[in-house]
């Protein structure tokens, strides 16, 4: 169920939001806290994606023959072993390969061990640019949300405990919020995340049995952002003569599972960031954007819980230190100005997490999907969000803004008696 329509792009260009495309340009540091030359860093990268690539088609092609316990990384142990007994790939590509591939738990928001194989094809995205906004969202919300506060009866602050056919009022939904208010609706749509939804699925009374088994089913990522500012951009300029190449931009930075950093993260937790100093200007900052998953993330998130101002940032800076202090022509004029970290993990109507991924053991994820998707509609009670998005928009703006849509479409031809599609 595939789209190939990306309406946040489309939005982007109708508000004039600007839009930032990523090189290909990687800077490597590896387990024993040593750079990796530029040559074998991106050489590196490229190999990650070339895996990903034949792991997409295996995927897609072969889904019904995957076991559910397969991982992504298995796929990649399975390639690297092949192409280094074919001599295409050395020892140490092998290494720096793997190594790389942990990458893919900044997309998902949890470890590529636990990506499925199976199921991976669910996370092909829409086709096109991989954009980045380096501004933010405001003239796309503004532009999204200038209808609905024209038109429409918003109540903020108001929590939403449960939904349910109305026995007072015949062929309604009543909804009850937090102050025991009970309010009937035609139809509701419920919007809340994923996350949420596995916490408190019995606020949807009576739910279809197949749409809870469909919650409990699909995952539930763990991202979060960290971003840290510099007084200059060391990296940069330090990294541009090294390399002798006064073009090259550094996009992104990544560190292999550390040993270097056993009091701060005793687990080996990799790290990677992507650089705001590669945005064209007037957007270029000395910010470094960090991004976390798993259980690297709820370290992170409960650790900084409840602190504030010199307490939290030297938190911060005693755990990303090790990291960015490796990076070329850093030296103690160098710290950090600011530190500023999402806490999603902590936050009950984030569902305690980010979005909604695939991990090794589901069965039947993509009729999960689907399920939920279709939603009650004989009782009027529909889900829209990311994770009822077309296929290849699953854990995306784009696709929680694509499902809004449909449904909303769905639900005004179901009642000017339209049949559906």
């Amino acid at each position: 169920m595939s789209t190939g329509y990306n309406p946040i792009i489309e939005l982007a260009k109708e508000t004039g939001t600007p839009l930032h495309r990523w090189k290909e340009s990687t800077v490597l540091v590896d387990s024993e806290g040593h750079l990796v030359s530029s040559r074998d860093a991106n050489n590196a990268l490229k190999q990650v994606w070339n895996v990903l690539e034949a792991a997409m088609d295996h995927s897609t092609k072969h889904n019904a023959g995957i076991h559910s316990s397969e991982s992504l990384y298995d796929f990649f142990e399975s390639w690297c072993d092949q192409e280094c007994r074919g001599g295409r790939m050395t020892e140490q590509e092998v290494k720096l390969t793997l190594g790389m591939s942990q990458m893919w738990g900044a997309y998902v928001g949890d470890r590529v061990e636990r990506q499925s194989l199976k199921f991976y094809y669910l996370e092909d995205c829409i086709e096109g640019d991989d954009c980045f906004i380096p501004s933010n969202y405001e003239n796309i919300m503004n532009r999204i949300s200038a209808l609905p506060l024209a038109h429409a009866h918003i109540q903020f602050e108001s929590v939403m405990v449960s939904v349910q056919d109305s026995k007072a009022v015949p062929d309604s939904v009543c909804v009850t919020t937090s102050d025991g208010k009970q309010q009937y609706f035609d139809d509701v749509v419920v919007t809340t995340p994923l996350g949420w939804l596995k916490q408190h699925k019995e606020s949807i009374h009576e739910l279809c049995p197949r749409i809870a088994a469909a919650i409990d089913s699909i995952s539930y990522g763990r991202l979060e952002k960290v971003l840290v500012e510099f007084p200059t951009a060391f990296w940069q300029s330090q990294t541009i003569k090294a390399a002798h190449d006064a073009d090259e931009i550094v996009s992104f930075v990544h560190w292999l599972s550390p040993l270097y950093a056993t009091a701060t993260n005793p687990q080996g937790w990799r790290l990677e960031c992507v650089s705001f100093h590669a945005f064209q200007a007037p957007y270029r900052r000395n910010i470094l954007l960090f991004y976390t998953f798993g259980d690297c993330s709820s370290h992170i998130t409960s650790s900084i819980r409840g602190l504030e101002g010199e307490a939290r940032d030297r938190w911060l800076r005693e755990f990303f230190e090790p990291y960015y202090s490796r990076l070329p022509g850093f030296t103690q004029a160098h710290q950090p100005l600011r530190f500023l970290a999402t806490e999603w993990c902590n936050d009950e109507f984030a569902g305690n997490g980010s979005y909604s991924n695939f991990q090794v053991g589901a069965t039947d994820a993509a009729h999960d999907v689907e399920a939920i998707r279709n939603g009650m509609p004989e009782r009027h009670i529909y889900f829209a969000g990311e994770h009822t998005a077309p296929f290849d928009g699953l854990g995306t703006v784009a696709g929680a803004y694509t499902s809004g849509e449909r449904i909303a479409e769905r639900i005004i031809k179901t009642t000017a008696g339209i049949p559906a599609r």
